[in-house]
């Protein structure tokens, strides 16, 4: 029986369509192809150190950032936080807040220290998880095992009795390989219906 629902961050409850695409057209200013930019901050060694607690964010940005900051706007400091330039999803947050009450909520993402300050600043978060576990706090990454395992944990829930809400499928494999169940999210109606017809969930209006 499912319990808990554990929230993704970045492509779930914050939309980052409109940061890629700015991200993109820094690309464009700096004569690279589409994404490299995207790809040079939040993949690789630098940032799967600094999204794990290992280095200091001042260390990570000095490795992928700060050589560039002379030849793009002042702004793109401000893509120190990966979900800089990003935007609550409301239909998604309208969902877990339907939830809310009849199943315990958590976020699991893969992030630097500044998510935990970004939740506790937005007032439409306050109240609404009874988890937080942030990469970076908790020294564990998605996909490995070990996040999903100390997320369960911190609810006092084996994993079978919680469900994951990811928009990355590798990410959901992972899950399921440590027992824990799980949607790829597309939009908020997609797994809404995923949660009532798959996992017969109720959903209160």
């Amino acid at each position: 029986m499912i319990r808990a629902i554990f929230f993704d961050m970045g492509g779930v409850l914050i939309r980052t369509e409109a940061s890629y695409a700015q991200l993109r057209a820094y690309d464009a200013l700096l004569g690279w192809e589409p994404d490299t930019l995207r790809q040079r901050l939040y993949s690789g060694p630098a940032w799967e150190a600094v999204s794990k607690g290992l280095i200091s964010l001042d260390a990570y940005w000095a490795q992928v950032g700060a050589e560039l900051e002379a030849h793009l706007p002042p702004t793109f400091r401000g893509y120190r936080d990966n979900f800089f330039g990003g935007h609550l999803d409301p239909a998604t947050l309208h969902l877990a807040r339907r939830l809310r009450g009849r199943y315990l909520l958590g976020v699991l993402s893969n992030a630097t220290r500044l998510l935990a300050q970004d939740i506790a600043r937005a007032p439409r978060f306050r109240g609404l998880f009874d988890a937080i576990c942030i990469s970076a706090l908790e020294g564990y990454r998605k996909p490995e095992p070990e996040a999903f395992l100390l997320a369960a944990q911190r609810l006092g829930l084996p994993p079978q009795a919680c469900l994951l809400i990811d928009d990355k499928p590798r990410n959901i494999e992972a899950a399921q390989e440590v027992g824990m169940p799980g949607i790829v999210h597309q939009n908020a109606h997609q797994t809404a219906l995923a949660l009532r017809h798959t996992w017969h969930l109720k959903l209160p209006r």
